[in-house]
């Protein structure tokens, strides 16, 4: 199903959406993996990228908490 107007994003099946991100967020990763530009991960105490080669470095340093979503409705578009 493709959307042809705002008033019909909410016709959307979210299995579909759900695996139309999934298959863009891989086609991202490979191409981030193949040009070694580390993948970026967020930690209690700060912000790490880790490389292909295993090597971690830490980009920025402060308190990243876990915080809690009070809404759960997200726009995608």
């Amino acid at each position: 199903m493709t959307v042809k107007s705002l008033r019909d994003e909410d016709k959307l099946p979210i299995k579909q959406v759900i695996n139309a991100i999934n298959k863009t967020m891989d086609d991202v990763l490979r191409v981030v993996d193949a040009m070694d530009l580390g993948r970026t991960e967020v930690k209690a105490d700060g912000v790490y990228r880790t490389f292909n080669s295993g090597e971690t470095v830490k980009i920025s340093s402060g308190n990243f908490a876990k915080k809690r979503v009070e809404k759960k409705k997200i726009k995608l578009f």
